[in-house]
């Protein structure tokens, strides 16, 4: 990794403070970004990253007495136009992508067209696949944008990022920007961050997964409760203490023990097929944790949404409890006592506008009295007992959904999906963009559903979760169950190597049935 520094950092923050309604958000934090230096900025959700980030690009205004320079110049925050003058491009979480553009009118966004006196298609085309060659992208420029891949659309921002005017000396900030990717993605986009590095700019890393931050991140600042926890060399860290130094304590058992499977199987899915998916079977037992991975395209970013109904399959049968489901019918699944996460959680997760109580109570209302009144005191009863177990904050039921954190947000589908009392829960990356601590809450929750007899089918493309807290994992190739893991031989390193596995490989590793 780089150790290059300067006396003109790239970007400098000293006594950065942020109050809403009375609660400080940012409490006199300090950061420095030098150049050819790719900076993690890490924290749990609600420790001030985000207003942080808000503040650079200009959304917020910090309170007086901060001061920011660019390049040894002082930089204008709260400024939108000050910050893009400078030379900082952002990645956010929701990309900030037009979902009705597609690829060229996108890209356009971040600068201009390719045309100057009039707009020729055929040219504006030409030159949008030139852009993402460049950056060696592959995706279909003819389509909207919210009809792309998850990993399609987070490269289509990076790309428009970096080709939008980022100069050698300027400043990268990516939030959260492998969120939507897979290991092959994510060394792409990890080979494009080490061009921004290497050329003398600055990048400032905010994520969660703490195995990039080793991989790729030269220094690393902490935020805890709004403050700077401290700034370290990450050559000087190791995994338990950066845990430790983001939560604040020392480090005690991260993953729960997985309770014991019983053999009665929960859910059973035969002959599964439809739209990346092709002939899959499984079966899922009570009590039981089943992981499922594999690389983008493999099939897992379709399979659970297609077993719950959100898509109807071509073929196949669904049975909870020995019962055949409804195929392609959310409403059959919920009755029947199926449950599902969906990973986006803002589209499909929650009700935006909607408070807490409103959401965790969605999928079963239930009135009281003779007459069966809907009422928000006997609501706010109902679920602030979920909201607590799942350690949402603030644990208001009359919170909207949109005004938390994503870890918040998505321990409040949770909620939901528990208070129901489901047979089997399907989750959709349960975990992703969640700090440590929503992290450890949800485990302890998956756990607890477990223990009570009820069966747990999760993707993930966090190979190290997997292993901790499944029982199996199944790996998808093709479309397929191309191989299942069992407990006792769980690696990071197989799971990996299982994903990127190519058909015609041959030979079995211990563990690993095909």
């Amino acid at each position: 990794m780089s150790t290059a520094t300067s006396i003109s950092p790239v970007l400098s923050l000293e006594g950065l403070s942020k109050v809403f309604q009375g609660q400080r958000a940012l409490d006199d934090v300090d950061l420095e970004v030098r150049p050819g230096e790719v900076h993690a900025l890490l924290g749990q959700n609600g420790s001030g990253k985000s207003t942080l980030i808000k503040i650079l690009a200009g959304y917020h205004q910090p309170e007086p007495g901060a001061h920011a320079e660019f390049m040894g110049e002082e930089l204008d925050l709260g400024s939108p136009s000050a910050a893009r003058e400078a030379g900082i491009r952002f990645i956010h979480q929701d990309l900030g992508l037009v979902d009705e553009f597609d690829a060229v009118d996108n890209l356009a966004l971040g600068g201009s067209y390719a045309g100057t006196a009039w707009l020729s298609g055929r040219r504006e085309r030409r030159a949008a696949r030139e852009r993402l060659e460049r950056y060696g992208i592959e995706l279909d420029i003819s389509v909207p944008a919210h009809r792309l891949p998850a990993a399609q659309r987070t490269m289509l921002a990076i790309v428009r990022a970096l080709d939008s005017g980022l100069a050698a000396d300027g400043l990268l900030v990516l939030d959260e920007p492998t969120a939507a990717l897979h290991s092959r993605e994510v060394h792409h986009l990890f080979s494009l961050v080490r061009q921004v590095r290497d050329r003398g700019g600055g990048v400032l890393y905010v994520t969660h997964r703490l195995e990039e931050v080793f991989e790729i991140c030269d220094r690393v600042t902490v935020l805890r409760d709004g403050r700077n926890a401290g700034t370290r060399d990450t050559a000087e860290l190791d995994h338990d203490n950066l845990v430790e130094l983001i939560i604040g304590r020392p480090l005690e058992a991260f993953y729960p023990l997985p309770p014991q499977p019983r053999s009665d199987v929960a859910l059973a899915v035969a002959g599964l097929s439809g739209g990346t998916v092709s002939a899959v079977d499984l079966e899922l037992h009570k009590g039981e944790i089943v992981g499922v991975t594999g690389l983008v395209g493999s099939g897992v970013e379709s399979l659970l949404g297609l077993i719950f109904g959100g898509e109807k399959p071509t073929a196949g049968r669904i049975e909870l409890d020995g019962k055949a489901i409804e195929p392609g019918s959310p409403a059959a699944s919920v009755k029947a006592g199926l449950a599902f996460a969906s990973q986006d959680r803002k589209r499909l997760g929650g009700m935006l506008d909607w408070s807490l109580r409103e959401n965790v109570t969605l999928p079963r209302v239930q009135g009281s009295g003779p007459l069966r009144w809907l009422g928000a005191r006997a609501e706010r009863s109902d679920a602030r007992p979920w909201l607590e177990r799942l350690d949402v904050v603030p644990c208001d039921p009359e919170r909207s959904f949109a005004s938390l954190s994503g870890g918040n947000q998505q321990k409040v589908v949770l909620a939901r999906w528990l208070r129901c009392g489901a047979s089997a829960y399907v989750l959709e990356e349960p975990t992703n963009g969640v700090d440590l601590g929503a992290k450890h809450a949800i485990y302890e929750s998956l756990s607890s559903v477990a223990s009570d007899g009820a069966g747990v089918l999760l993707s993930s493309a966090d190979a190290e979760e997997l292993c901790s807290i499944c029982d199996r994992v199944l790996v998808m190739r093709d479309g397929r169950i191309a191989a299942t893991l069992d407990r006792a031989q769980l690696s990071v390193d197989l799971v990996v190597a299982e994903a990127l596995r190519s058909d015609n490989s041959t030979g079995n590793a211990p563990g690993v049935t095909r």
